[in-house]
């Protein structure tokens, strides 16, 4: 399949070049956002002391995005993106410099009218985001970001440098995609390369299914990386979703994934790895995810338009964590889920069980309250302190993160947001939360972290 989809780059590439040169611009739109941040963070140290205990910034991310028609179904999306601390401007490359966020082009009708190409960078996203969704996950962030480490979860940056074929067979759509994730070094063997496809079919109007298989691959130089050149990983992800609407104000969505392949123990690999072992040891994968969603508004109070919205997660952890031939930890490999969630940042997206209870209501027309409530505990409890840590976050062993290996009452979140649309262009919101470290942590680490993020975006 690989070698299909770099044929057809090598097509839609010098398409591409004549058509820039000769191709005659229809349309032109030009549009964009500024988003605005003002964070305040508290007790982010949990279990981990080397994070900042706390934390005060505004941030700003600004993106303008142009899009040019052009003749015989071609089209181009260019957006620029700043994003950065206000007053930190000692690096002006990373911190006022204008970076590049999307940059493609779309065929449609590319060699036969059903097929559509889309090259170049570009957001890729399938689902509720549970593997595809962001090239670095959630709680991580691009190092060409401008925001400091402990922020690099409220990241806007989304894009893949990716080509995508996409079949539309309507009510069956296919989407082929190859992306590079990190190049590294040019003449050496040690790149990440993201392959695979989703297929969604709606079997009625009120049922949508999706079945996806898709393949991380990894391979290690000679330097820089501390393992044997020519060692490498492939993970793979099979899986299927389904969203029924038959049921009138009621929302269903399920999603099963199942992880095999290879895992190597190695630190400081992409994206964050959860465990710390010897190099140059390959285990088998043996992973798994659950998700149930669902959403329903209530009709009786349309008014107010008030929901409730419940959620079921599973990730699946590694129950041993020494040395072993077979992996049983999940990899949130390209997760888009849970961004600007306190547990996001704080714990990895791995070995849990995720529960979720919210509702939201309008009580003015312009005005959107909604609450959350998240339990989180372990699959699999901890026997040591450098356990936790690796399996929490990925960080680093820390000798005062002492843990209790026969609970998995992980902790609880609570977290409010309100929204006010203050005109259709100008949009003013604040959240506020707790993480309430459950009977896993000793009484020393047992405090509750906070986060108040007062915030407004601006849409032209």
């Amino acid at each position: 399949m690989s070698k299909r989809l770099i044929l057809i780059l090598a097509l839609a590439f010098v398409v591409g070049i004549a058509f820039a040169a000769y191709a005659e611009v229809q349309n032109v739109k030009v549009s964009g956002d500024l988003l605005i941040q003002g964070v305040a963070r508290n007790r982010f140290d949990v279990p981990i002391r080397t994070t900042p205990d706390k934390e005060r910034a505004i941030l700003s991310a600004v993106r303008v995005r142009i899009d040019a028609d052009l003749t015989d179904n071609v089209a181009t999306t260019v957006r620029l993106l700043n994003e950065r601390v206000w007053g930190d401007e000692a690096d002006a490359v990373s911190s006022t410099g204008i970076g590049l966020d999307l940059a493609y082009v779309t065929l449609k009708e590319f060699l036969y009218s059903p097929l559509t190409m889309i090259v170049g960078r570009q957001e890729l996203r399938y689902g509720n985001g549970l593997i595809i969704g962001d090239p670095d996950t959630n709680a991580i962030a691009s190092t060409s970001s401008a925001l400091p480490t402990t922020l690099k979860d409220l990241s806007v940056r989304k894009a893949f440098d990716a080509v995508k074929a996409v079949l539309n067979y309507d009510p069956l759509v296919v989407d082929l995609v190859y992306a590079k994730i990190e190049e590294n070094t040019t003449t050496t063997s040690d790149d990440v390369r993201l392959m695979g496809l989703n297929a969604a079919y709606a079997l009625r109007k009120d049922l949508l299914t999706e079945g996806y298989l898709w393949s991380r691959d990894r391979e290690f130089g000679s330097t820089g990386i501390g393992i044997l050149a020519g060692n490498g990983e492939r993970l793979n992800v099979l899986g299927t979703r389904a969203v029924y609407t038959g049921i009138q104000d009621l929302t269903l969505g399920l999603e099963g994934a199942w992880q095999f392949g290879d895992h190597l123990a190695e630190t400081g690999l992409y994206p964050d790895e959860r465990r710390t072992t010897a190099n140059n040891y390959k285990s088998k994968v043996n992973a798994y995810a659950i998700q149930l969603t669902s959403n329903y508004v209530i009709p009786r109070m349309k008014k107010y338009s008030p929901a409730v919205n419940f959620s079921y997660t599973r990730l699946s952890g590694d129950k041993d964590r020494s040395i072993s031939d077979n992996y049983t930890g999940w990899n949130p490999m390209f997760e888009d889920q849970a961004g600007g969630t306190i547990f996001n940042r704080i714990v990895g997206y791995s070995n849990a069980q995720l529960i979720n209870l919210g509702g939201s209501m309008k009580p003015m027309d312009d005005v959107t309250v909604k609450l959350d409530w998240y339990n989180i505990r372990l699959l699999q409890t901890f026997n040591t302190a450098a356990d936790a840590t690796r399996d929490l976050s990925g960080i680093g062993a820390d000798t005062d993160a002492t843990i209790k290996g026969d609970k998995s009452h992980l902790a609880d979140e609570v977290d409010l947001n309100l929204i006010y649309d203050y005109t259709e262009d100008v949009q003013i919101g604040l959240n506020a939360g707790m993480y309430i470290p459950g009977a896993v942590y000793d009484k020393v680490n047992k405090k509750t972290a906070t986060q108040v993020i007062g915030s407004m975006k601006v849409t032209f």
